[in-house]
């Protein structure tokens, strides 16, 4: 695990994490750099297959931190502030392809879950860094892997919407980028990023997803 990904305020937060739901796991893009050490952390994403009451979750909070605030509640969401590191916590229903991978008290989201989670992400928009995620996830895995992964947590999706929403990089480029992130890889531009996705996607066999 690259735990130096996280900034010394983050990690003390992480520590003291354990009124979530036994099941919660963390996943996003945090969940990726933690295993796979590419970028600095923004948020801390946890999921939940259980309906969860969010009054007893922040209870739990208020009691083993000192500053909590709230942003959004509504039934089986909760995005939240402890001690200045943005929370966030869902009911999401869908199946786990891999298993959970242990980070000290929190449970992770295997790399294929979250390969699949950010193909979902970008092709409903995906943020700058989803591209990013995407980018050093092909170098670990092919697009027909991460597809294969994508499908088979969600099997109703359509590849062709997913490979569509990756050459579509006019949304994360207008996007006001002020919560920046940082790539520990001294040769990583963003150019070079758009280039790799757009040359996977291209090489791609289209005819396995042809109407």
């Amino acid at each position: 695990m690259f735990a130096n990904v996280l900034s010394k305020d983050q990690l003390k937060v992480i520590k003291k994490i354990y009124s979530l739901p036994e099941d919660a796991y963390m996943a996003g893009g945090t969940a990726l750099a933690l295993q796979f050490g590419h970028r600095t952390s923004l948020d801390f994403d946890f999921y939940t297959k259980k309906h969860f009451e969010t009054e007893k979750i922040l209870a739990g909070f208020q009691s083993d931190f000192s500053q909590v605030k709230v942003e959004k509640v509504a039934k089986d969401t909760l995005i939240f502030e402890v001690d200045g590191i943005s929370l966030s916590l869902f009911y999401y229903p869908y199946r786990l392809i891999k298993p959970l991978v242990n980070f000290g008290n929190i449970s992770l989201a295997s790399i294929e879950d979250i390969a699949a989670m950010k193909m979902i992400a970008i092709s409903m928009r995906g943020k700058r860094r989803d591209f990013i995620d995407v980018y050093y996830l092909l170098k670990k895995f092919s697009l027909s892997q991460i597809i294969e992964f994508t499908l088979k947590k969600y099997p109703s999706y359509q590849p062709m919407v997913m490979l569509k929403g990756l050459i579509y990089f006019k949304d994360a480029e207008g996007e006001d980028f002020l919560r920046k992130i940082e790539i520990f890889d001294k040769d990583f531009s963003w150019e070079k990023a758009k280039e790799k996705i757009f040359k996977e996607v291209e090489k791609y066999n289209w005819k396995e997803v042809a109407p």
